[in-house]
């Protein structure tokens, strides 16, 4: 396991798919220890349709186990442990991603709620701009440090090493986002050592698990929701841009999707919004007053 996590570091891979590869690959031989046995393909074959085979699993984890056990065995019969890949032929399933929408109602009450009297406040208040105004992943924004952020030329840069598809991108930010990092950047401690952009209260790692329990216990019930996490900001970034005119392709680059297959799934909700508030306020329907649909 330890060469394998080492060749894919050497290719790049971030920490947290390094994370994620060491916990799957755990999980499966701690549930199917009979897996590792290269002398009998079949039992390994077996062994990997019985973990993949589990009722409860939900296709986007199955996608993933499939993904990263893929890799290691395939890595496995490359290194002549194995001759060949049990997991050959089992195909992913179709899993449609969570995508969260909140009116501009809601995001504009959950700007005004952070105490920008605090650095905490002023953490928030800066975090929720930047997440709305660049549509930015959680993970690339609590990666970023001070040296990244260009206030006066209104510009952040997500670096080739934090960002997910390893692919730098510059994204742009509006005045309101530069006024409220402004504000988060002068309120830093001058003790503080780090150079994070985006600390905690000691001036240590705000992690995305951490900004997710701040959002769902200081905001979401202030807002009346369930649930709110820091990916649902990224997620109505994306719509409100369409909806504003923003052009797929730079939606696309902005949002860093490799392919436009990701980017469609926003667009085709988007369209949805403007079929259902057409049928809502269509001029012709109240002149005529046919409500009948075409057969």
């Amino acid at each position: 396991m330890e060469a394998f996590i080492f060749l894919k570091k050497a290719n790049g891979i971030s920490p947290r798919t390094i994370k994620d590869y060491r916990y799957h690959v755990a999980l499966f031989f701690s549930e199917c220890p009979q897996a590792w046995d290269p002398q009998d393909a079949n039992k390994t074959r077996m062994a990997v349709l019985s973990f993949l085979g589990q009722d409860d699993i939900a296709p986007a984890t199955f996608n993933i186990r499939l993904r990263y056990l893929k890799s290691f065995f395939s890595w496995l019969v490359n290194e002549g442990a194995y001759t060949g890949n049990p997991l050959e032929g089992i195909k992913t399933r179709k899993a449609e991603p969570r995508i969260v929408q909140h009116s501009a109602e809601v995001l504009t009450k959950l700007l005004k709620l952070p105490d920008k009297t605090t650095y905490c406040g002023k953490r928030d208040y800066a975090l929720l701009c930047l997440s709305i105004d660049t549509a930015i992943r959680p993970s690339e924004a609590l990666a970023l440090e001070l040296d990244d952020v260009n206030l006066k030329e209104m510009v952040v840069l997500i670096r080739a090493s934090i960002a997910k598809t390893r692919k730098s991108r510059t994204l742009p930010f509006s005045l309101e986002t530069a006024k409220a990092l402004q504000a988060l950047i002068a309120s830093r401690p001058r003790e503080w050592e780090t150079t994070l952009l985006f600390a905690n209260y000691e001036g240590d790692r705000l992690t995305v698990s951490g900004w997710r329990q701040r959002l769902q216990k200081n905001y979401a019930p202030k807002l009346g929701l369930k649930r709110l996490s820091p990916y649902d900001l990224r997620h109505d970034a994306a719509l409100h841009f369409l909806r504003n005119g923003m052009h797929p392709f730079a939606l696309q680059t902005i949002m860093g999707h490799t392919t436009l297959d990701m980017t469609k799934r926003y667009i085709a909700l988007a369209e949805s919004d403007i079929r259902e508030a057409h049928e809502t306020a269509s001029p012709i329907k109240k002149f005529i007053g046919n409500k009948k649909r075409v057969r």
